[in-house]
């Protein structure tokens, strides 16, 4: 399956950054492909899940916790969106690696495909590469600013955008 993947510094330390990342109802603050998480529990443990209402979609679909290991890695993989074309069900990853003025995010996407979504992986990965470093950049930039503190996190960081491997 394709994937994408993109990294940003934040000017936070790892334990803050993986504090905010693991209530998934901080996802729609800065990621489009969220518009608000409807129900779930607050942090999350492996198998926990999350109801979910994606932009477009009438329905709400599910998101499951796949892998947290604190302060390090959180997985999240939504349940087979369904289209008339098939399924989608993307993965995010974020990987944290904690430095001496903050914490590099990394955050992977791998969606999942089905049916006739095969078809359209090529279009599935464009958007992705297209959405994830601004998205990033979001990221960054609102935990720069939390408690009314900038730090400058979000400031004159550029997210880089990986190619699939």
């Amino acid at each position: 399956m394709p994937h994408v993947s993109a990294n940003v510094h934040v000017s936070r330390p790892a334990d803050e950054v993986f504090s905010f990342l693991r209530d998934p109802r901080n996802l729609a603050e800065w990621s489009s492909s969220i518009d608000r998480v409807i129900e779930g529990p607050i942090t999350t443990e492996l198998g926990d899940e999350y109801t979910c209402k994606f932009p477009g979609r009438r329905r709400a679909h599910r998101l499951r916790c796949t892998a947290s290991t604190p302060v390090e890695y959180l997985a999240f993989r939504g349940a087979g969106m369904w289209t008339p074309l098939g399924r989608h069900s993307p993965e995010l990853e974020f990987r944290l690696s904690p430095g001496r003025l903050g914490t590099t995010v990394t955050v992977s996407v791998k969606p999942h495909l089905d049916g006739g979504m095969i078809l359209l992986a090529p279009f599935v990965t464009m958007a992705w590469r297209r959405d994830l470093p601004t998205e990033l950049q979001s990221l960054a930039d609102l935990l720069s600013s939390r408690d009314g503190r900038d730090t400058g996190g979000g400031q004159g960081t550029t997210p880089s955008v990986g190619r699939p491997g």
